[in-house]
């Protein structure tokens, strides 16, 4: 039974080594990054996304729990999580939005996606930077798997 365990874990950790990965970060991982990852993995068919922040907040933004709910999506029970730099090399593509200082990373790995920061805000401004992300999510997703 040991020896079953231990093939299965060596199997799933194959299998999670070679799956394609991209990492969303912003500052406290409360709505943009986590709007991006539920937005990639609702939409991606081969790719999946992570989030994370680099001082993460207590909760998820309301307002961006909100806004996701006028998605269908429901990101009410996401736990803002901290940018783990030990995980890096687990990501084909990591995506900041304006927080991560570019010197720090490999430079063919780090996009910067430079939009306001909605938690900031009013609704107004979520829904906007919501429907920003969404488009360029959805041009990243047709860029990475295509259209097929």
């Amino acid at each position: 039974m040991l020896l079953c365990g231990r093939f299965h874990q060596k199997r799933e950790a194959r299998l999670h080594i070679s799956e394609k990965k991209v990492l969303f970060v912003c500052g406290e991982n409360a709505a943009r990054s986590q709007m991006a990852e539920a937005l990639f993995n609702h939409m991606a068919r081969s790719w999946r996304a992570e989030s994370a922040g680099i001082l993460p907040a207590g909760e998820v933004n309301h307002l961006a729990v909100e806004a996701m709910a006028e998605e269908g999506l429901d990101i009410s029970g996401n736990v803002p999580k901290a940018l783990d730099l030990a995980r890096l090399d687990e990501f084909d593509r990591i995506i900041s939005f304006g927080c991560i200082v570019k010197s720090a990373f490999p430079a063919r790995r780090l996009e910067e996606w430079p939009l306001p920061d909605p938690g900031r805000g009013d609704m107004a401004l979520m829904r906007e930077v919501r429907d920003e992300i969404k488009r360029l999510v959805s041009a990243l997703i047709e860029e990475l798997e295509g259209g097929g």
